[in-house]
Formats: C-alpha cells, sequence, structure tokens
C-alpha cells in the first residue's frame, strides 16, 4: 500500500476543491469481486486519488471476505481506517486503526512478518492511531500511541513525523486544560447549510457572502457546481457574472472594509493529483452589482499553484490581501502569504508570512479591522484536534507574535477554519458575532456526522437582569418610583468602558440585557437620596441564567454644589472630572463631570466629612474638604468654588510637602501622598513629560550635595514610575546647592533651598 500522507491534503482538498469528488465520490461503479486481493487494490487506487468513500466500500468488500485476524485482514483494517481519516468519520478510524496499531503477534514467524509489513506498508500506524484517538477525544490511547511512534519511528523523514508527533502531544495537553465555562453560544445557521460543503465564508454589515451547491439531495459526480451566494435577512442571493465558464468555481471570498472591492478564488472544478487549482480575482462594486476585474499578476497566479482563501486589510491608500497558496516560497502544504494592491490597481508581492506559516498546511485567514488581529487555521500547530484558529498581531516592529490557539467552544476535536466577524463602514464598535465553518456534531450531513463542513455561527451568552429600587425607612422598605439607573460596562482593572442610562419614571423595576465574560456596575440614584450601587460579574452563569438584585435609597438632606474654575480667568471648566469621598472610610461615593457652565452637585448626609477631587487636562488635580452640618448649609446646600491652576510649561513648581531626612533620599508617607496628586496629574495629562528636580543647601560638599539630590529626584521618579506613569514621561535631576531660591546664611533660607521641584518640560 502506497503511505497515503493524509496531513496535507486530506482536509485541504475538501477546501479548495469545487466540485462533488470533494465529497469524496468517484465515477467508479462501486461493487464488490468476492476478490479481497483486487478489492484492496482498488480500494487503494481510490484513496490515493481522493475518493475516499469509494475506497472504504472496497476496504469493506475485503474485510467481509477475509479471516478476521489474518495479516490481510490488518492490511484491510489499515486501508479502511485511512480512508475513514481522511473522509473524517474519527470513530470509525479510530475502530480500524486500532485493530492494527494494538496488535501484537505471538509466535516468531509472525513477529517477523509484522515488522516487514510495518516497515513496508505503515510505518506511520501509531502516527495516524494517534490523530483518530485524538480527534475521537481519546486522549490517553493518543497520547500513547504518540509516545511510541516517536520512541521507534526511524523513517528518512523521522525528524519531521516525530516533530509532528510533538505537536500532536502538546494538542493533547491544551485539550486538557481546565477552562473557564463557556460564554458564547455557537449553532448552525439556519437556511444555508445543504448536505455537502459550505465554504468561502465572508461577512460585511448584514450580508453573509458564502459558496456552496445548495441542495438538500444527492447528486451524481459532476452534477452540482460552487456558486457565489448572500444571505440577507434569510434569503439565500445567487451572486452571478463573476465566472463564465461552466468549468470553474468560485472557492472563497472576501469583502473590503469599505465595501468597494471582493477578491475571490475563481477554482478548476477538474481535480488534479488530489487538488484543485486556484487563482484569486478582484471585482469592484458598481452600485449592487460586481464587476470581475484584472488585477493579480503571474506572481500571485501561477499555473503550477493554488492562491485562494483570500482576506482584506484596508488601510488608507491600498489594500493587503492575505492568502494561501501552495507556492513553493513557504515551509510546505498551503501557507499563507501577503500582497498589496494599490490603489492604481498595481500589486506588489506576494511574501510568505514566514513567522506564521508551519511544515502542515495554514490556511483560511481573516483580518480583523477592529482588533488588529490575524485569525487563520492550521494543523501544524498545537490543536485540540485536526485544524484549529489560531490568531496573531503585530508588534511595534510590525512583526507577527507568536500564534494563539482561540481554544472551546470555538475550537473543537474536529476542524474548525474560516473564523469570520462582521466587517463594514457603517460598524462603529467590534461586533460580537461571528462565523466559521466546521465539521464538528451538529451539521447537516450526507455520509457520517463530520463527513461535511458547514456554516457556524456564535455569540455570547445573553442574561436578563431584573432590578428592584425601593426606599429605606424606619419602618420598612417602600416602592421608590423615578429613579435614574446607570448601567456601566468595566474592564479587567474595573475601569469603565461604556455606559448606558435608564429613566425609569413611572415604574418601580427595570430590565436590561447582560453579556457572557463582563462585569458590569449598577447605579441607582434619585435627587434627595443617597445612591445604591451592585458589581456583577457574569463569567462562569450558565446559560439562560436571571439575575435579579434589590436596590435601597436613603433619602438625604443636602447637598454639595459648586463651580470648578480657572484660578486665574475665573472662567468656568466644563468636562471636568470630580470625586466626592468619604473622608472616614476612603471609598469614592460619586463620579461626575461638571457641566456647560463648570456646575456640579452632590446628594450627601449631614453629619459627615467628605473630600472633592477635581481633575482636568492642562489643568493641577485640586482637593477641597469639606464638613456638612447643618451650620455650614444654606438652604439645605453647601456651596463650594474649585479654582483649579493652569499648567504652564518650563514653569518649576515646588512641592513643599516632598521632605527628606537629612542626608537620607527615603520618602516619608507624608512626600508619597503628595506625589499621588502629581500621578493623578500626569494621569488626565497622558502628553505630559515632567523634570522632577531636587535641591540642597549649602551644608556639606557640593559633590556630596549634588550625589544627594540626584538620588532624591530618582526616588520621586521611581515612586511615579510604581505608580503607573511611563519612564519616559519623567526625568530625575539633581542640582545640588547649586540653583538657591534664599540666603543660606540662615535657618530659614536653608530651609527654603531645601525642596523639590518639578517642571513641566513637554506635552501641552
Amino acid at each position: 500500500m502506497k503511505l497515503f500522507q493524509f496531513n496535507h491534503i486530506a482536509w485541504t482538498i475538501l477546501m479548495i476543491m469545487s466540485s462533488l469528488c470533494a465529497e469524496a465520490q468517484s465515477y467508479i461503479d462501486v461493487s464488490s469481486s468476492s476478490n479481497p486481493k483486487r478489492d484492496m487494490r482498488l480500494g487503494n487506487t481510490l484513496l490515493n486519488q481522493g475518493y475516499y468513500y469509494d475506497a472504504g466500500d472496497y476496504f469493506l468488500f475485503a474485510l467481509s471476505n477475509l479471516e478476521k485476524g489474518s495479516m490481510n485482514y490488518r492490511k484491510a483494517c489499515y486501508g479502511m481506517g485511512m480512508a475513514s481519516l481522511a473522509s473524517r468519520d474519527y470513530s470509525q478510524a479510530f475502530t480500524y486503526l486500532k485493530e492494527v496499531a494494538l496488535y501484537t503477534p505471538e509466535t516468531r514467524r509472525e513477529k517477523k512478518k509484522w515488522r516487514r509489513l510495518q516497515t513496508n506498508l505503515f510505518p506511520l500506524i501509531h502516527y495516524h492511531y494517534g490523530i483518530a484517538a485524538k480527534q475521537t477525544m481519546q486522549y490517553d490511547e493518543a497520547n500513547h500511541s504518540f509516545n511510541i511512534f516517536i520512541e521507534s519511528y526511524d523513517g528518512k523523514d523521522a525528524e519531521d513525523m516525530k516533530s509532528a508527533a510533538q505537536v500532536e502531544l502538546e494538542g493533547i495537553g491544551l485539550a486538557l486544560l481546565k477552562t473557564a465555562p463557556a460564554s458564547l453560544s455557537i449553532k448552525p445557521v439556519q437556511g444555508v447549510n445543504g448536505i455537502y460543503n459550505e465554504m468561502g465564508l465572508a461577512v460585511w454589515e448584514d450580508e453573509l457572502y458564502f459558496t456552496s451547491i445548495a441542495t438538500q439531495s444527492p447528486l451524481d459526480v459532476g452534477e452540482g457546481q460552487y456558486s457565489l451566494y448572500i444571505q440577507n435577512e434569510d434569503e439565500n442571493i445567487l451572486v452571478n457574472g463573476l465566472i463564465t465558464e461552466p468549468s470553474r468555481s468560485i472557492g472563497s471570498v472576501a469583502i473590503s472594509d469599505d465595501g468597494s472591492i471582493m477578491v475571490f478564488s475563481e477554482c478548476l472544478s477538474e481535480v488534479r493529483d488530489n487538488t484543485s487549482q486556484c487563482h484569486l480575482r478582484l471585482a469592484t462594486r458598481d452600485d449592487s452589482t460586481w464587476v470581475t476585474k484584472p488585477a493579480f499578476s503571474e506572481a500571485v497566479n501561477h499555473e503550477n499553484f493554488t492562491s485562494t482563501h483570500p482576506t482584506i486589510r484596508q488601510e488608507d491608500n491600498y489594500y493587503v490581501i492575505y492568502f494561501a497558496s501552495n507556492k513553493d516560497l513557504g515551509k510546505g502544504g498551503l501557507d499563507l502569504y501577503e500582497c498589496i494592491l494599490t490603489d492604481n490597481g498595481g500589486v506588489k508581492g506576494p511574501n510568505a508570512l514566514h513567522s506564521v506559516n508551519t511544515a502542515m498546511d495554514d490556511v483560511s485567514p481573516f483580518y480583523d479591522q477592529f482588533a488588529k488581529r490575524l485569525y487563520f487555521s492550521s494543523n501544524g500547530y498545537p490543536s485540540l484536534g485536526g485544524f484549529d484558529i489560531f490568531y496573531t498581531s503585530e508588534d511595534s516592529l510590525s512583526q507577527w507574535r507568536t500564534p494563539k490557539n482561540i481554544m472551546r467552544p470555538l475550537n473543537s476535536n474536529a476542524d474548525d477554519v474560516f473564523f469570520r466577524k462582521a466587517q463594514g463602514a457603517n460598524l462603529l464598535d467590534e461586533s460580537e458575532r461571528g462565523y466559521l465553518i466546521s465539521n464538528r456534531e451538529g451539521t447537516t450531513f450526507y455520509k457520517h456526522s463530520t463527513s461535511n463542513d458547514d456554516i457556524f455561527v456564535f455569540d455570547v451568552f445573553t442574561f436578563d437582569f431584573e432590578g428592584f429600587v425601593s426606599e429605606n425607612r424606619k419602618d420598612g422598605s417602600f416602592p421608590l418610583e423615578k429613579s435614574t439607573v446607570i448601567i456601566a460596562s468595566l474592564d479587567s482593572l474595573d475601569e469603565v468602558i461604556n455606559y448606558d442610562t435608564l429613566m425609569m419614571e413611572e415604574s418601580i423595576e427595570f430590565k436590561t440585557t447582560l453579556r457572557a465574560g463582563r462585569k458590569y456596575k449598577f447605579t441607582v440614584e434619585q435627587e434627595g437620596f443617597s445612591k445604591d450601587e451592585v458589581e456583577i460579574n457574569t463569567a462562569g452563569l450558565s446559560e439562560n441564567a436571571i439575575v435579579q438584585h434589590n436596590f435601597a435609597l436613603n433619602r438625604v438632606n443636602a447637598k454639595i454644589v459648586g463651580i470648578a474654575r480657572d484660578a486665574s480667568t475665573k472662567e468656568p471648566l466644563t468636562k471636568t472630572v470630580v470625586k466626592l469621598i468619604d473622608v472616614s472610610s476612603g471609598a469614592i461615593l460619586s463620579l461626575r463631570q461638571t457641566s456647560k457652565n463648570g456646575s456640579f452637585s452632590f446628594d450627601v448626609n449631614t453629619a459627615n466629612e467628605y473630600r472633592l477631587e477635581f481633575a482636568r487636562e492642562s489643568y493641577f488635580m485640586h482637593k477641597i474638604s469639606a464638613y456638612v452640618d447643618s451650620d455650614s448649609l444654606t438652604q439645605g446646600k453647601l456651596s463650594i468654588n474649585a479654582d483649579m491652576n493652569a499648567i504652564q510649561k518650563n514653569q518649576a513648581y515646588t512641592i513643599s510637602d516632598v521632605l527628606f531626612a537629612t542626608g537620607k533620599s527615603d520618602l516619608n508617607a507624608r512626600s508619597k501622598e503628595i506625589l499621588e496628586e502629581l500621578i493623578v496629574t500626569m494621569q488626565e495629562n497622558p502628553t505630559l513629560i515632567i523634570e522632577m528636580g531636587s535641591h540642597t543647601d549649602d551644608v556639606g560638599g557640593d559633590a556630596m550635595n549634588l550625589t544627594l539630590s540626584q538620588k532624591r529626584a530618582e526616588a520621586c521618579v521611581n515612586y511615579m514610575i510604581e505608580g503607573g506613569i511611563r519612564a519616559d514621561r519623567l526625568i530625575a535631576r539633581g542640582y545640588g546647592e547649586a540653583v538657591p531660591v534664599a540666603d543660606n546664611s540662615s535657618e530659614e533660607g536653608r530651609a527654603k533651598n531645601r525642596r523639590t521641584e518639578f517642571k513641566v518640560i513637554g506635552g501641552l
């Protein structure tokens, strides 16, 4: 039996060919000859030609006429197992390959004959059996088989094959990892999937592009042709005019972010050497019609190679086309390439993505314009089984980072390819919904449950949240209407990503939808009442869970009101961030922005001390403390004006409370507190660059004072770096006694000279 290297062709053929041969049937009228040797020869021939189902039929004919347990029986089992593996009938492949992989001959004669068979006919049995075991999630069996293969295989390609087996072992490790509960729902797209493979997926705004034979009934070989369809509002519309020759089909398609161009692969329906030749074509949009244009040169489309699976990355004045090809510039099998399509129609490239490609097959790239990520599928990296979806992104030097496995539930133990998310000029934010193609369980199939590739849609789970609002009183809780609900989405650092506001009007309850794997902060407030808050983390919640919370508000009897102003001009400052902090607990009670006239207002309780912190771009942070009691109120209000100082470039500002013990450079607690305020100012002004300068009096030698002042300046800078300020925004400089501001002849003068200053030197 000729060794069947299914890794590079078995699944790939299903992706890039465009005829019913993709369903692995031949033109042969399959019937048993009652001659098992002849049936096995026919099975081997069909297997190596890519007709896996017909090959399997002949191996089954042979098995039915062979003595179970004989050497020929095991040869037929191996052929049947390989035909099953190539047609992705993983369970059947596992059953038949197990008969061969676990066979232990008993007699000396059987052992000698078996060693000869293994060497000549199936030296890769333990590798292939490991693949079948892994794809049926028999991980212990797969692990054992791959390790046997690594220890025993000594073929000419031993280095490459052992490396491939090691990758599969690493994939088993991924499959056994404990992961967080799935936050995604994934299911077949309704109204699209037929009994043959769906391919060539693209999503543009609300349109789903795909290629399909579009039938639910079996066809004879040569009857079907893959065509391009658009699903819009549950209707599948055939796209005509892109290809006129009946011998060609559309393999896959990509739409640019602005919707102006399409790149698609045009494939010969005729299969040669287990593959179908595909070339890239360009089309432009003319109103609602796509018109094919000449574009790609022979460097991209060569008669001896296939180029397919395009995706488009849109830049300001050009497009980057990523695609898969078996050109001889890559590492092996199908590799990923890029070329540039300029605005005048010229093409530069192609260049192989060497840092991404593997020695196996790397296919179906997709560039996400929002996330700036390149997704692709590969069987050359550690995977959960077969082809998995991976992603990578460019670093600061425009080099691709090491690809990462996207893991379950988007990847499975079957083949998972053509990861896509919605793109489009009218989409303002990254879509939560996406699509992929897979032969996982749940497909609409013709032969067996994992034989066909279908389009699946995925979206994050959603949960219903129900909130109820009441007023706390001495004699119990009472329904409270007309509250305002603020729903904030938080990131992993509990920073607000975005928020929505609900006005409850006459209602005492509200409902909203939460997405899985997210953190939310709910704030309910009403004029004259203290607010109530709760944080909700939806990670780990089961699908269709309902989350409820009772919000209880306390009536308050005071307000803090005021205006944020420029200290020099007294002009009001809009969009100033104001924090209300409870001094006793340190808790942030509320966070507001000043209005167009610079005003702010907080509901507070009496007999309590508060601190207000003001922060605004181009201004220093400002703090005001206020104790609220009946004596400080006028008509129930405490009025405060916050006069904020604008930051001036190249002006030195003395930080009077950043103090050091004589001869020391250690920061005390008060010094750190003052530096925290400067950290906030720099956070509110992310472009500022400052010089932190330290000065001494003239006590001690010049060199000693210069060294000491440098250490003190560095101590301040290091503390601010620890507080989250980038090092390239801070410069430490010690001046020693060189720049006095007072006479060193008196203690009072020397005290003034011992100072820490900062100066804004860039960024405003």
